[in-house]
């Protein structure tokens, strides 16, 4: 911005200096900029920037509901955590497609003030990650064993502006927006009293806040007052989805091809931190505008419901190390359908809801998944697959109360041959319950989850079987 401005003020001298061919070529620039957009124009730009910018659009629920509205469930005050000490089942439901292996502790982080100290326990067994995402809903650190390892330490997330210098052994973590997402996953296996017991005390150890909560050399500053919008499902399908874009850019740094492509859309009224007034300017694009965010909600969905590509039957997500680089149309194909999804090399989701022959998956049908021997989900920490219900993408309701089966399932039973076959369906298999995964009676989706996926998943050599149904 200052190159830019010099540069205008050289231009400026210019003209008053009487160079007239350089005064020609500042008014036939500036006349171009001024070039009134056609309809069709506008609606492409529209389209564009609202499949660019969804991400940022849908990270603000997160924010919002974790970290401002304090009527929501799910409130916690800014820079500390919420644990749950349960869990999921399907009475709990403000989250689609939550997992069963793990105690989430959550919060939103404002480092914009000043540093703020995660503090994490070691670990000698048991695994744990927290996931650090930024406005864009970009993966852009992570503290656990799989990355920074089992011993204990304390980690400082600084922002935009900060210069100054850190504890010695504060392990410093720069990051592109003021406000971040934290997203902590503690195994934990509920079939064992003892390891709930180690799960939450593990869980218990971790400690978030300002840098002058844990030294008091150091000030702490309190989060300045901003007037936070509160969200509305309607805002996206008009006009006010841009003005809620333009009200969180200016909380990020975006990279600089990301910020290449949001700066096209300044000739629509995007730009960080200033009210969307562009249909007051220029009312007579009101229809080809909605016209545009109508279009980029459709490719959205469309984003959403084709990640990756299918193998057996199963959808596998690309295998990029880093979530998600400059591919942002899977960026805006997660926020649709899974927000936060972690990246890859952390944790990794095939997911199906059809069988070896193509049909969707049902309660009425009995299926099965046979790993070969020596052909389980290769991981460093552990794998199951998770039931869900297709009319709410909730965990399915069951006498037996297993929502998710795996190599921590009590009782699972291998075949002769070190195979593992899994029972899926509504009715009790006549192989008994040990290897069951019971469905709802209608349709259902089932998701796999491989933690610390190896070296076999992460170049696609493994993949997992067909979901089978018995005829």
């Amino acid at each position: 911005m200052l190159k830019h401005n010099l540069f205008i003020a050289s231009i400026c001298c210019l003209i008053a200096l009487g160079c007239g061919n350089n005064t020609n070529t500042a008014t036939t620039k500036e006349a171009a900029n001024k070039k009134e957009m056609n309809d069709a124009e506008v609606q492409q730009l529209a389209k564009e920037a609202y499949v660019h910018c969804f991400p940022i659009f849908e990270n603000y629920k997160g924010i919002y509901f974790y970290g401002v509205e304090k009527r929501s469930p799910k409130y916690a005050p800014m820079n500390s955590i919420t644990r749950e000490t349960k869990l999921y089942t399907p009475n709990d439901k403000l989250v689609v497609s939550p997992n069963n292996d793990t105690y989430y502790s959550t919060g939103i982080l404002d480092v914009g003030p000043q540093p703020v100290i995660i503090q994490v326990p070691e670990s000698k067994e048991r695994y744990y990650v927290i996931q650090l995402v930024d406005m864009v809903t970009n993966n852009f650190a992570y503290i656990g064993v799989n990355t920074t390892g089992r011993k204990g330490g304390r980690y400082a997330i600084t922002g935009r502006g900060f210069s100054g210098e850190l504890p010695q052994g504060v392990v410093q973590i720069k990051s592109p927006s003021r406000f971040i997402i934290f997203a902590g996953r503690t195994a934990v296996n509920a079939e064992s009293p003892q390891d709930i017991a180690a799960a939450r005390k593990l869980q218990d150890q971790f400690k978030v806040g300002g840098i002058g909560s844990f030294y008091p050399g150091y000030a702490d500053v309190k989060t300045d007052s901003i007037a936070f919008i509160p969200p509305k499902e309607s805002d996206n399908s008009n006009e006010q989805f841009f003005n809620r874009v333009n009200f969180l850019l200016q909380f990020t740094t975006l990279s600089k091809d990301d910020q290449a492509i949001v700066d096209k859309f300044k000739a629509i009224g995007i730009d960080a931190g200033k009210p969307y007034d562009f249909l007051l300017a220029h009312p007579t694009y009101t229809n080809a505008l909605l016209k545009g965010i109508a279009e980029g909600k459709t490719i959205v969905d469309s984003l959403g419901a084709h990640i990756g590509k299918k193998v057996n039957g199963w959808n596998l997500a690309p295998l990029a190390k880093e979530y998600f680089g400059t591919n942002y149309n899977l960026r805006t194909g997660y926020a649709r359908k899974a927000i936060y999804a972690n990246t890859p090399t952390e944790a990794y989701y095939p997911s199906a809801g059809e069988d070896a022959d193509g049909q969707p998956l049902h309660g009425n049908n009995n299926y099965t998944i046979t790993f070969p021997a020596g052909k389980l989900p290769p991981c460093k920490f552990f794998w199951s697959i998770t039931m869900y219900d297709n009319a709410n993408q909730l965990l399915a309701d069951n006498a037996l109360r297993r929502y998710s089966i795996g190599d921590r399932t009590k009782g699972v039973k291998l075949n002769a041959d070190k195979s593992l076959t899994i029972y899926i369906g509504n009715k009790r298999p006549s192989a008994g319950t040990s290897n069951w995964l019971p469905a709802p009676p209608t349709g259902f989706n089932v998701m796999m989850r491989v933690y610390g996926p190896k070296e076999e998943v992460l170049n696609g050599s493994w993949e997992p079987p067909y979901i089978k149904m018995e005829k």
